[in-house]
Parts: structure tokens; C-alpha cells; sequence
């Protein structure tokens, strides 16, 4: 088995969409939703662990990483969650593992609401399910900081580092490699949308709520956030346990809002633990 990914698009909605297949085609499939200002290619460590036993894909969502812009910046989480009811039926993707981070975790909840047959397991990380002062400073924080044109990839490193302390520098590098791309006079630039951005600060960093959706997922579901994240409170992770009827959550030390990058050990043994733990019969 190749140890790197196969690229493969498919058209859905009118937008060419990427996707990264891992293979072992007939495994029970994973699906990979990467956050905001995100990328496919954040996966890769964690791909490169599961996809003996499973068939890993990890998706470019709309405007991000190798996927099309939507040309009327359609980004909400109705276009997302279209956009995955059609990927998914066009993969005939069936009882199916979806772990997403904060934007992609946000879209996975809200499909697994909504289309209650078809998920498994869900995996959220770090993803808040509604608008709160830290998690709206946070994301500012964010926002602001990470050039949207820098004059080396150097800086573009300096940037994610400074943000994410935790993160290694070879991880660094590879966040930013996938996620910024080069333009004449040799400046760099994010590949994702940045109409998002602006159309974020536009709004003030607030997003939709999804507290009522909770009590329709009926599948086992594991809740993760960073020991040290600003995105998702644990009185929020307690309260998503209360409302998800089959629901559990964990905390990552040493991380903050990118756990799966930032301490990649722990966040693989919890994800090991808690599918272990349902094959098994719960």
C-alpha cells in the first residue's frame, strides 16, 4: 500500500472538490474535515496511523486547500453540510467514522443531526457549538495574525508558531506548505478563500448557533478539546455530553485549539481508545 495519498476531485454542488484517498478500499470509512483556513494535508500524521484498519479520506472543504471558490461566497454551514450529503452519497460512504476540527467539526455535527442513519462514530475537535466571548477573541486573535501576504514562508512559519507554541516546526512546515502558496514577486499567500475571512470579521466572529441539533445524534461520539484552547470551554464539553445521548469527552495537554497537531501522541491514543472501545461493544 503507498504510503502517500492518491489526489482525486469530484464535482459537487457545481464546485470541484479535492479529496486525499489513503486507500484500503472496503474498510470501513474515515472521513477527515479539517478546520477553517484549514487544509486536507493537516491530516497526514494522523491518516498515516488509521488507514490499516480503516479507508481514510480526507476532504478539502469548499474554498479551502485544492477545492474550487465558490464564486458567491456561499460558505455557510447550509453549503457545507450540501456539499457533504452529496460527496459522501457519491462515495457511498456507509457507516461511516467522521472526525472533524472546528469548522469541519462544526459541519460534521450538524450533518450527523440531520442524517442520523449514516454515521457511526463522530469525532468533534474543538469545535464550539455556538458564540462565546473567549472563542470570538480567539478567533480575532487568530484572524489578525496570520498574514494574509507574507514576504517569506518564513513568516508564515513565525506566525503559526506564535500562535501555536506547541506546534513542532516540522509540522509547522507542513501546515504552511499546503496552506499558503507563492505568488509573483516571490509574496505568499493563504490558499484557502480569504473572502471568508472578511466576511468573518464582518459579522464579528459570531457563527451559527447549534445547541439544537445535539439531541438528534444518536451515534457513540467523543468530544475533544485542547487542555489549553480558547475555542471550546469544558463547561461547553459537559453540556454537548448532556444533550449527545451517547456522548463522551477528553481534554489534550500540552494543546490548545489544533490538539490533533499539537500533541499528536495523545490526541491518536484517545481517537485508538474510543473506537477500540465501541468495536468492542461499548
Amino acid at each position: 500500500m503507498s504510503i502517500k495519498p492518491k489526489d482525486r476531485f469530484l464535482n459537487v454542488n457545481r464546485l470541484r472538490l479535492h479529496y486525499l484517498d489513503w486507500g484500503n478500499d472496503g474498510c470501513q470509512p474515515m472521513l477527515l474535515l479539517h478546520g477553517f483556513m484549514g487544509h486536507a494535508h493537516v491530516w497526514d500524521d494522523f491518516a498515516l496511523s488509521f488507514k490499516t484498519y480503516y479507508h481514510v479520506i480526507a476532504l478539502d472543504q469548499r474554498g479551502h486547500g485544492e477545492s474550487q471558490w465558490s464564486e458567491d461566497e456561499a460558505y455557510s454551514i447550509d453549503d457545507h453540510f450540501l456539499d457533504l450529503a452529496k460527496f459522501i452519497e457519491m462515495l457511498d460512504l456507509k457507516d461511516l467514522i467522521i472526525i472533524g476540527h472546528s469548522m469541519g467539526g462544526r459541519n460534521a455535527l450538524f450533518y450527523t443531526a440531520c442524517i442520523t442513519g449514516n454515521v457511526g462514530r463522530l469525532i468533534l475537535v474543538d469545535a464550539r457549538p455556538a458564540n462565546n466571548s473567549k472563542a470570538v477573541k480567539a478567533l480575532k486573535h487568530q484572524l489578525i495574525n496570520l498574514p494574509l501576504q507574507a514576504s517569506s514562508f518564513d513568516e508564515v512559519l513565525r506566525a503559526i508558531q506564535t500562535i501555536y507554541p506547541y506546534l513542532s516546526l516540522g509540522i509547522c512546515q507542513h501546515i504552511a506548505s499546503y496552506g499558503y502558496k507563492q505568488i509573483r514577486h516571490g509574496k505568499f499567500v493563504p490558499k484557502y478563500d480569504v473572502r471568508m475571512s472578511l466576511h468573518s470579521d464582518r459579522l464579528e466572529y459570531i457563527t451559527e448557533n447549534l445547541w439544537p441539533f445535539m439531541e438528534n445524534i444518536s451515534c457513540p461520539t467523543l468530544i475533544v478539546r485542547g487542555k489549553e484552547s480558547s475555542f471550546l470551554s469544558r463547561e461547553d464539553a459537559r453540556r454537548m455530553c448532556r444533550i449527545i445521548p451517547q456522548a463522551e469527552w477528553g481534554e489534550i495537554p500540552k494543546a490548545t485549539h489544533l490538539p490533533v497537531q499539537e500533541n499528536p501522541s495523545a490526541f491518536k491514543r484517545m481517537v485508538s481508545d474510543f473506537l477500540n472501545k465501541w468495536n468492542e461493544g461499548g
